[in-house]
């Protein structure tokens, strides 16, 4: 009779000892995926940077007011840690809403913009779900960009501007 009521507490004690530590993290960590090639439309003429970066050439990311000031407004969203959309479209040479909804809860998450070469050419703030931000991206070269958060590198996908 004692035997099996001491294995019975040393089971319960494991049991408990294991459940106790199990809490999960605030956020979770991907390691880094190889960036795949961007390549800009042929238009002539090379890229320039937003013409909002600021003086220590660092994107900017400003809210928007829902899209007033820039004519289109794209549509990405976050879940489970990947984006819902893997390819997305904006117009060229015209600056465009991105409005973003993070609906991973309590998981950071933004939108980053980089050029064939790897250049960012946009960075929106991050910030944790469930929220929705939009962001006022500058104008863009016609060409193929891809889009990445900067908290979880694996989410990609590309941005297509223009024709």
């Amino acid at each position: 009779m004692r035997r099996p009521l001491i294995a019975l507490t040393i089971a319960l004690s494991v049991f408990l000892g294991a459940c106790a530590a199990s809490t999960a993290p605030g956020w979770t960590y991907a390691p880094p995926t190889p960036t795949p090639s961007v390549t800009p439309a042929p238009s002539g003429e090379p890229s320039a940077a937003p013409s909002e970066a600021p003086a220590s050439g660092a994107p900017s990311a400003a809210p928007s007011d829902g899209g007033a000031a820039g004519g289109a407004t794209i549509d990405i969203s976050a879940l489970g840690i990947q984006f819902e959309q893997q390819d997305a479209s904006a117009p060229a040479d015209a600056s465009f809403v991105i409005r973003f909804d993070n609906k991973d809860a309590g998981t950071p998450h933004n939108v980053e913009i980089k050029d064939a070469g790897g250049q960012v050419m946009f960075k929106g703030d991050i910030f944790s779900g469930p929220a929705v931000k939009d962001y006022q991206v500058a104008a863009l070269a016609a060409g193929t960009y891809q889009f990445v958060c900067t908290v979880h590198p694996n989410m990609i996908g590309t941005l297509k501007v223009g024709g």
